[in-house]
Formats: structure tokens, C-alpha cells, sequence
């Protein structure tokens, strides 16, 4: 999904921008911040191929400071997405893999992987999700979800 990295590309240029300003006036700088990309943004930015909705919500932890967090939400508005303001709340595994999406020098951006987005999907929004869980189980699910699945006891019956 390169629009999300051009979203975290401008962030990151936009707090090297405040820190360049907030040097010259001596005034705190802005801390590097990691943002986690969750949810059906991840599956998207991971190029899975299942059938996905569009989604203007981008699911995401971050550890930025509020300031960043309201430029990163304009940035998102400008592309018509807005920042789950729960997103902060939606569970993964402890497993999770987060492979790399942007690496800037105070942004870096990484993307949870489809096996732990599709469990959390699956044991959390079962409903919601049926249709996208079933799919990729038909699609030939990987050995990693299974094993996955049975850790944290997700009833695969529900989804055939």
C-alpha cells in the first residue's frame, strides 16, 4: 500500500520540519515514534490475495506524541482515512511478526503480519469477519495459522 507510505514518509518529514523549528526556538523536540499498521490496513499493505474491503479506518499502536498523532490524522483525512481512535485496542497475538513498511529518521512504520491479523480478526470480530476467515481457510490457510488457532483455541468449525 503506497499510499500509506507516502502518508508515513510525510509524517516523518513533517516532524523533521518541527524538530529543525523547535531546535531553533529551544524548545523540546519531538521523540522518534514507531506506528504498528493492524487490522485490514495491514492485509492490505501486505498484499494478501483474499478479498478485502476498502476501509477508510487505519487500526494502528503508536507511540507518538499527541502532536504527531494530529498531523498523522491530517495527513490520513487528506486521503480520505481516519485514525481508529480504538485502534489502540484491538488485541494481537504475542506472536505477532511487525515486518518493516517505512523506516524514516524519526518515523518507522511496520505492518503486522496476515496469519496474526487474520486470528485476531477470527477470535475477536468472528461474525464480521466470517467471510475473509473462511476464504483464506479455503485458500489454503498457512501451518502458522493453525498452530496459532490452537494456541489461543479458535473454533475453525464456525468459519465452514
Amino acid at each position: 500500500m503506497d499510499e500509506l507510505v507516502q502518508i508515513f514518509q510525510a509524517l516523518d518529514q513533517w516532524v523533521a520540519r518541527e524538530n529543525i523549528r523547535a531546535q531553533v526556538e529551544g524548545t523540546p523536540a519531538y521523540r522518534n515514534c514507531r506506528i504498528r499498521v493492524l487490522g485490514q490496513s495491514a492485509l492490505w499493505a501486505a498484499g494478501v490475495d483474499l478479498t478485502l474491503t476498502i476501509t477508510q479506518d487505519l487500526d494502528a499502536y503508536g507511540d507518538y506524541e499527541w502532536a504527531v498523532q494530529k498531523e498523522l490524522e491530517r495527513l490520513l483525512a487528506e486521503h480520505d482515512k481516519v485514525l481508529d481512535p480504538h485502534g489502540h485496542e484491538v488485541w494481537m497475538p504475542r506472536e505477532t511478526r511487525y515486518d518493516p513498511l517505512y523506516q524514516g529518521t524519526f518515523v518507522e512504520a511496520l505492518v503486522a503480519d496476515a496469519d496474526a491479523v487474520l486470528i485476531s480478526k477470527a477470535l475477536k470480530a468472528a461474525d464480521k469477519n466470517r467471510a475473509l476467515v473462511t476464504e483464506y481457510l479455503a485458500k489454503g490457510a498457512s501451518e502458522r495459522f493453525f498452530e496459532l488457532a490452537r494456541k489461543y483455541r479458535l473454533d475453525l468449525e464456525q468459519f465452514v
